[in-house]
């Protein structure tokens, strides 16, 4: 053998040892190393300004009514919710939403009051059920919200309507009936993926009396559901007006000063 030819160069120790840790290294392990060196040399993440102290953390614990109306009053933006004790504020949009909220709650109602005219008038019971107020407050008051999706209105008035009528027929009018329609009515809608609040409310008018004598079986379709998905309709008009023209009350205020 010449000595050209050579035997193939066995890997060291050292080479072995740095390959099987290399291949032992657990996912993610270089971000923990970089994290650990991070805290090592003093490099924090940047603190926001006290500005904003308020929207990031909420409240303090001693914060009472006044922190909170200082905090409203600073400016004419629509919140969901206000900064709580230890929690940030939720939803935040322009002034707009409370314009076409307003507009679009007025209009609605108006319509399903003359529509509750005719039936009082002819029928002598009242069309107009209560659930449509906290569906109104969801519709027109929010933007995007899950109960407000078509599965949650469709899937949680007909089930509650339905289960209502059987508990009426099978506990009459009383609170047993109440009690059970609503309970029942609930737990299908957390197993169905379809919460909706307001059909809690069409459950227990339900079981009132007055809408089956009324209605009978159609009162599942009919002012339940049909009512629901009208408010329902205008929720998605009054939705797009809100995405597509969003202006503060600052912008109102430069509009009437150049008029």
């Amino acid at each position: 053998m010449t000595s050209a030819t050579m035997m193939p160069t066995m890997p060291t120790p050292s080479t072995t040892e740095a390959r099987r840790r290399a291949r032992a290294r657990r996912p993610g392990q270089d971000w923990v190393t970089t994290a650990r060196r991070m805290r090592c040399v003093g490099m924090t993440r940047a603190t926001p300004s006290s500005d904003d102290d308020d929207e990031r953390d909420g409240f303090g614990r001693d914060a009472g009514v006044w922190a909170r109306a200082r905090f409203v009053t600073r400016d004419a933006k629509t919140r969901l919710a206000l900064p709580g004790n230890g929690s940030p504020q939720v939803g935040e949009r322009p002034f707009s939403d409370q314009v076409f909220g307003f507009a679009f709650c007025v209009v609605t109602f108006l319509a399903l009051g003359r529509v509750d005219d005719f039936f009082v008038s002819v029928r002598g019971v009242p069309f107009m059920i209560s659930s449509w107020a906290s569906l109104a407050v969801l519709a027109f008051g929010t933007v995007d919200a899950p109960p407000l999706r078509l599965w949650n209105v469709v899937v949680g008035q007909l089930a509650s309507a339905a289960i209502a009528l059987a508990c009426v027929g099978a506990f009459g009018t009383g609170h047993l009936a109440r009690a059970m329609a609503l309970s029942v009515s609930l737990t299908v809608m957390m197993r169905l993926g379809a919460i909706h609040p307001p059909a809690g409310a069409v459950a227990v008018a339900a079981v009132d009396g007055a809408y089956v004598e009324a209605f009978g079986l159609w009162y599942v379709l009919f002012p339940a559901l049909a009512g629901s998905l009208f408010i329902v309709c205008m929720s998605g008009a009054c939705q797009w007006m809100k995405k597509r023209f969003e202006f503060e009350l600052s912008d109102v205020s430069r509009a009437f000063a150049r008029s």
